[in-house]
């Protein structure tokens, strides 16, 4: 079963983190070295990375087994954290170098006062988010009057608080039901709540285990929206560029193996998140991954001037954050340049 946590964009964190959390993440980064040898390799030119069980940051797993990082000469130190409050600690306490999050997660850490930049484009789930209903909804205006379930502060709340307002609605038109992304389908099936938001594997496990359950709305109707992006702080930025650099090299040729030799792709991949290549088929078509060269023309284009500040606003309607921040600064190209 895919685990899909994504606990930064999936759930509202604070930096506040007490010492417990900071001596975790710190205890695991140190302990966990993924290519290059260490011995040889300087501070300088090492880099802590923060992950996720989540397919979408799968592209890291393969540079770490095909060389792509020692090819760079680069030692990356990749850490998949099930606790947001873990990733928090590491990036207050500088244990951590470059995190893996989504957009709207980038902007919650601004407003808490972290420090750092938007260096590339990852990923964006198209059809792998999705709000789910019952019988006798057929589309988002019948959820007026009716319960939802779904993880407030994540990018599901950011879904459905999209979803509505395009159709002319709010959240104050509906009865939210707070609950995790795979207790909420399983509240769909059961039949205790009207609709859900959720997210593969879990949107084709309910359908395929009620026939009357369906889609109303999916991430490509705003496509971005649900995005993800490496995240470099400051302190990484300024005391080691060139070993940031030689990690975003990286990520191309590693999206160009998942495009060529797909099914040993989705092998490593589903291998490193713990879950069946089989039981993620679904779940991978619904993501995009973005290349090198969709990088160089998107990051400081489409993604600057348009998705960010979609997702901004979506945010801010969603309540996720409360302020503007300044996105021209936010977003470093240098690197996928």
């Amino acid at each position: 079963m895919l685990t899909r946590v994504r606990s930064p964009h999936r759930t509202w964190t604070r930096l506040a983190a007490g010492a417990i959390g900071i001596a975790t993440a710190a205890a695991a980064l140190a302990g966990c070295s993924t290519s290059g040898d260490d011995a040889q390799t300087s501070a300088t030119d090492t880099i802590n990375m923060s992950t996720e069980p989540w397919l979408g940051y799968g592209p890291w797993y393969i540079a770490q087994e095909k060389g792509y990082f020692a090819d760079q000469g680069v030692t990356v130190n990749m850490t998949s954290f099930d606790d947001a409050t873990d990733t928090t600690a590491g990036l207050g306490s500088g244990d951590i170098d470059v995190a893996n999050a989504a957009s709207h997660t980038v902007l919650q850490w601004l407003q808490q006062g972290q420090e750092g930049y938007i260096v590339t484009l990852l990923d964006t789930s198209m059809t792998a988010d999705a709000v789910l209903a019952g019988p006798g909804i057929d589309s988002i205006a019948d959820l007026k009057g009716k319960q939802v379930a779904f993880e407030e502060g994540s990018v599901s709340n950011l879904l459905l608080d999209h979803a509505l307002t395009e159709a002319g609605m709010s959240m104050s038109d509906v009865t939210p039901v707070p609950m995790s992304p795979s207790d909420a389908a399983v509240a769909l099936s059961a039949g205790r709540v009207d609709a859900a938001v959720t997210y593969e594997p879990y949107i084709s496990d309910s359908i395929s285990q009620n026939s009357d359950i369906k889609k109303l709305y999916t991430a490509d109707h705003e496509p971005g929206l649900i995005s993800d992006v490496l995240f470099v702080t400051k302190k990484a930025m300024e005391e080691k560029p060139d070993a940031v650099q030689k990690v975003v090299n990286a990520w191309g040729p590693a999206v160009d193996f998942y495009e060529s030799d797909t099914e040993e792709a989705q092998q490593i991949i589903a291998e490193n998140i713990g879950s069946d290549p089989s039981s993620l088929t679904s779940a991978f078509d619904g993501v995009k991954y973005f290349t090198a060269e969709d990088n160089k023309t998107q990051l400081g284009g489409d993604y600057l001037e348009n998705v960010l500040p979609n997702v901004q606003k979506g945010a801010l309607d969603a309540g996720i954050i409360d302020k503007e921040q300044d996105l021209t600064s936010l977003v470093d190209t240098r690197f996928v340049k």
